[in-house]
């Protein structure tokens, strides 16, 4: 059995268990991920994309689609975004696109400049490849179908569009708004800058979160897709232990309420001290406290057993007139 069979299958009680088969960190030798997961990528889509760059995009794909996990992008043919959809349909994974409806080509259904991929053998809208339009007068609707539903956000080298996916996610999380996983592929340094101008924002108490809390950088993509799988389980295994904790605390004895009646032959006992010798001057003061209570029912009492006893009386003359 493997540790993701193993991890699957330990019971939600056992989290130690759990624990120790994350901290094994085996389960990376494996192919597929226990819980597949939705990934949006960002990155370029210029065919002038460096091949350092390329081949990390190629490796994100081919990754996400070897482990189970979808991949999300921009649907293009070009840059980093090409080279990912490469690796993604190499690996046979499930792929979807998000392009805006400007690029629909008229009296077709292919879309300019998107991978070719999501035309071959029909595969456009199946269970491996999908294509979401997007529409409106800028790319806000375009951003938000690329992230709905997402657990984790990739991002490779890219340009200024690139950035704007980027630093608006980055944004939301840091004013609570989500708590999607955020990493960086810093290829070669290429996004030290970004780290650099986030640390020194803190610093500066412009931003809220710390930096490491904001985004992740890891310098491979396959780290990347890694350090995403492992936040993934340790967030999952915290919460099972909350919710453990949150049972524990909210399992309390219940008392049950005396009904009227027990209540009432409390009432009728008559304090300690009333008993003791009246020579002694002592008596307990706490006993005094705690059935002076008692005392202070005994009016309900009465009213309780005067009305018991009429209502009787009642009852045995109503039975006279009838007899």
């Amino acid at each position: 059995m493997s540790l993701f069979q193993k991890f699957k299958m330990a019971s939600k009680q056992n989290v130690e268990e759990k624990e120790n088969l994350l901290a094994n960190g085996a389960f990376m030798k494996y192919d597929k991920f226990p819980y597949p997961l939705r990934i949006c990528c960002y990155g370029s889509s210029s065919i002038l994309t460096p091949q350092h760059y390329l081949d990390q995009a190629h490796a994100l794909g081919l990754t996400l689609a070897k482990r189970g996990h979808t991949c999300v992008n921009g649907a293009g043919m070009y840059g980093c975004m090409g080279a990912m959809n490469d690796g993604a349909s190499e690996g046979d994974g499930h792929i979807v696109g998000v392009i805006h409806e400007m690029f629909i080509v008229d009296g077709s259904d292919w879309f300019e400049g998107s991978h070719k991929s999501f035309k071959e053998g029909k595969t456009v809208n199946t269970k491996k490849r999908e294509i979401l339009i997007a529409s409106g007068d800028d790319l806000q609707d375009r951003k938000k179908k690329l992230v709905h539903n997402t657990d984790a956000i990739v991002v490779l080298p890219g340009g200024p569009g690139t950035w704007d996916e980027l630093w608006e996610m980055a944004c939301a999380r840091n004013i609570g708004l989500s708590d999607k996983l955020i990493v960086c592929v810093n290829v070669n340094g290429y996004y030290d800058p970004f780290a650099e101008i986030l640390r020194r924002a803190y610093n500066e108490k412009l931003v809220k979160l710390p930096p490491e809390q904001i985004l992740h950088f890891e310098p491979t993509s396959v780290k990347a897709v890694e350090w995403i799988e492992k936040s993934y389980l340790e967030k999952k295994i915290n919460s099972e232990k909350n919710n453990i904790n949150s049972r524990q605390k909210s399992t309390k004895s219940i008392r049950r309420k005396k009904s009227l009646l027990e209540r009432a032959q409390l009432s009728m006992i008559l304090p300690s001290y009333i008993s003791q010798d009246s020579t002694n001057s002592s008596f307990d003061f706490e006993s005094t406290a705690t059935t002076s209570k008692a005392w202070r029912a005994l009016p309900i009492t009465f009213a309780f057993l005067a009305g018991a006893i009429l209502g009787m009386a009642g009852i045995r003359k109503t039975d006279k007139q009838i007899t």
